[in-house]
């Protein structure tokens, strides 16, 4: 075994550059170490061949030289070391990790140095790829997991721990990321080990589950995210198989809790709701500032006013959607009834009509002030577009089980579209939950409901049209008196005017995948010929394949009895070379062998002598029907043509002997069974030997009009001219 050069150069840049320089070197000795994998996992044992042995040596200096970085006194040469060990650990494999105890103590005692956090934050990471990897070894569990991973996961808690002496930007958001990411990674795999810091672990995630503007700072999505899914996951620390009851009990009381948050944010409106699960209301005091959180020390933070009681209520409803998503390794008992009555709860408010003073159908509440009712109706729809999220989540956890909510799923969104239709997010989310929930009602569907959906496939096609041009043309004002006169250069140049539009990628993909649904999975003769129309038209500009398959294989047809036009011609324009189209245009071809002796046609594969079944009785009646004609013609054709003519034709013929000619097949043989009726031909000429294949008297237009003499004698007629030429 040949020792890679890019070893030898990794000992030597660690031997020979100070630990301080180190750091802006970390890139290129990473590429080094990955190329030294054999080395790196090469059993270190005693060897014949010096190359091995040599090997060996550098192994174990590398090791000493990564050692002495991560124990030295310099923070660029710890941090250089940390990230080193990450990747050898990575590509040495078990010849590593049987000896990376000693790393694995000096990345813990790292955590509780005043290095940087980028360094913790490596150390973190290293530990848990460390941790990770040993987990298939039950050895190194032993030797290394079960001694260090407690001070590991009480290290991690102490730095994203805030103190009340500690500036907050000393725990910045990177590093909970990090840490909460790593518990959630090693928590299922070691759930006795994590089972005494659960309740740790639950208390330093609770400030980022569903923070608002009232903390005392701005926290990223992707943190929110991490201590979401560790805190789904601590329901694996449950004793005794207790885990699914727990998992149970915590969606129950996080659906409470979202309640609790509706009764709070919802007071401008006098809800029509009434609770299908038990829920009872509390009552709520319109004199007090809007307010909620912090009434028991499990609870979440205090917020206060409107803006942060719609982002208190929007991060409750993410926290249950990751509930749902969240796999579990055991079964458990999703409260569907709890749940759905909240999403009816949520949905069933509507906004206000811009255009009645009344506010519609919307009660609201004459104690509140104007102020926390415009906030309340400018946040709605985000609530709306987090309940979507989560009947979406529903859907996709619980498969076909779901279609018993199927039908009221889409009744709320019919519902609630209007009120959203506004909002890209709103039309994003609402084309994905009706690509989920149309496949399971389908054909169920009746004319009624099909009716309430034609916002959403106006809407659809619209936003698709806009994608397309990227301009909208506003219409021209049409309120302008006759009579007025006074109009200055802006009002007559205002109808030339276009306005660039911009759509969103996301609502732009969800309502390409909407569009292939709305053709296949409605029942096609509830829709009006105007909509079908508008679908197909945008299918069609946006090139859009699917769909535009789906409008040929559920064709419409008009109450007159006639079926609308089919894009046949379009998609085979726009997609010449695609194999979906080529099967529409040629379903189902007579195959001709490539093979010229009747051995070829005898290693045929039996299916497709079963599949020609059909098409080769129906070539046995033509063909027959054909050399009956061809004789009596034949012998008419003896009694009125001089002799001339059928030396011209028998000369052709003969011009390429069966000696010079490669055998014919089976639709040729029958082909040349039949004379050639000379009473057709107006110019006798040679016939090429081509002609007479059998595959030429059957076409389409042969299959849809029945064979006429004249078109005969025009196909063979210039055949024979570009013969003689």
């Amino acid at each position: 075994m040949s020792i890679p050069s890019e070893l030898r150069i990794l000992c030597l840049r660690l031997t020979s550059t100070p630990p301080n320089d180190l750091p802006s070197l970390v890139p290129s000795l990473v590429q080094y170490v990955l190329q030294c994998q054999i080395p790196l996992s090469a059993p270190s044992v005693n060897s014949g061949k010096a190359d091995a042995s040599q090997s060996a040596v550098l192994v174990h200096k590398l090791k000493t030289q990564l050692t002495t970085l991560l124990n030295g006194k310099s923070a660029s040469g710890r941090f250089a070391a940390i990230a080193l060990i990450k990747v050898v650990v990575e590509v040495g494999g078990w010849e590593i990790l049987r000896d990376a105890g000693s790393w694995v103590r000096g990345l813990l005692s790292i955590l509780g140095k005043p290095d940087s956090s980028a360094a913790k934050e490596l150390s973190v990471v290293a530990l848990a790829k460390i941790y990770s990897m040993t987990h298939q070894y039950q050895t190194l569990v032993r030797e290394i997991t079960t001694p260090t991973l407690p001070t590991f996961v009480t290290s991690c808690l102490n730095l994203i721990s805030s103190k009340p002496s500690m500036n907050t930007l000393d725990v910045t958001p990177s590093s909970v990321e990090t840490v909460f990411r790593s518990f959630a990674m090693l928590l299922p795999r070691h759930t006795t080990i994590f089972r005494p810091f659960a309740s740790q672990i639950r208390a330093a995630t609770r400030p980022y589950l569903a923070c608002t503007l009232c903390d005392r700072s701005y926290v990223p999505l992707s943190v929110k995210q991490s201590a979401r899914k560790l805190t789904v996951v601590l329901h694996q620390t449950v004793a005794k198989n207790g885990g699914g009851e727990e998992w149970g009990k915590a969606v129950r009381d996080l659906v409470r809790n979202i309640h609790m948050t509706a009764d709070q944010v919802f007071r401008a409106v006098v809800e029509d709701w009434e609770s299908t699960a038990g829920y009872t209301a509390e009552p709520v005091n319109v004199n007090e500032e809007l307010s909620g959180g912090a009434r028991t020390p499990e609870d979440l933070p205090r917020w206060t006013g409107i803006d942060a009681g719609i982002e208190r209520l929007v991060g409750l409803l993410e926290f249950l959607d990751e509930y749902l998503r969240e796999a579990t390794p055991s079964a458990v008992t999703i409260p569907v009834g709890p749940i759905f009555d909240l999403i009816t709860r949520i949905l069933s408010i509507s906004l206000p009509s811009p255009t009645d003073s009344n506010s519609g159908s919307v009660r609201l509440h004459p104690a509140i002030d104007r102020d926390e009712k415009d906030g309340l109706w400018a946040s709605l729809p985000n609530v709306f577009v987090s309940v979507l999220h989560l009947i979406s989540t529903m859907s996709a956890t619980l498969g076909q089980s779901f279609v018993s909510l199927a039908q009221g799923s889409l009744d709320l969104l019919m519902w609630s579209f209007s009120s959203g239709k506004n909002h890209q997010d709103f039309r994003a989310s609402a084309y994905s939950l009706a690509c989920n929930i149309l496949p399971l009602l389908s054909q169920s569907l009746d004319k009624p409901r099909v009716s309430k959906l034609v916002p959403i496939m106006r809407a659809c096609c619209k936003d698709l049209e806009t994608s397309y041009s990227g301009i909208s043309n506003p219409e021209a004002s049409k309120s302008q008196p006759k009579g007025s006169s006074s109009q200055n250069a802006d009002t007559l140049l205002r109808g030339s005017i276009s306005t660039v539009v911009v759509v969103d990628p996301e609502v732009v993909a969800a309502a390409s995948s909407l569009l292939p649904v709305l053709l296949s999975n409605l029942p096609q003769a509830y829709l009006d010929i105007s909509m079908r129309s508008q679908l197909e038209r945008t299918a069609i500009l946006g090139r859009n394949k699917e769909a535009m398959l789906a409008s040929i294989l559920n064709p419409f047809v008009g109450k007159n009895g006639k079926a609308l036009a089919s894009v046949l011609p379009h998609i085979t324009r726009e997609f010449p070379d695609d194999d979906c189209v080529e099967i529409l245009l040629r379903p189902r071809m007579p195959i001709i062998p490539a093979g010229h002796t009747s051995a070829v046609l005898d290693d045929l594969p039996e299916s497709l002598d079963v599949e020609d079944d059909i098409m080769d009785s129906t070539d046995e009646v033509v063909s027959q029907k054909e050399v009956v004609d061809a004789q009596d013609l034949h012998s008419t054709s003896e009694n009125e043509f001089p002799t001339p003519l059928r030396e011209n034709i028998g000369a052709g013929l003969n011009a390429g002997s069966r000696e010079n000619l490669p055998s014919q097949s089976g639709f040729e043989q029958s082909a040349m069974s039949s004379e050639i009726p000379g009473a057709r031909f107006t110019n006798p000429q040679p016939l090429d030997q081509r002609t007479m294949n059998a595959d030429t008297a059957m076409t389409y237009d042969d299959a849809e009009d029945s064979d006429s003499d004249s078109d005969g004698s025009v196909h063979l007629t210039m055949q024979l001219d570009s013969d003689s030429e």
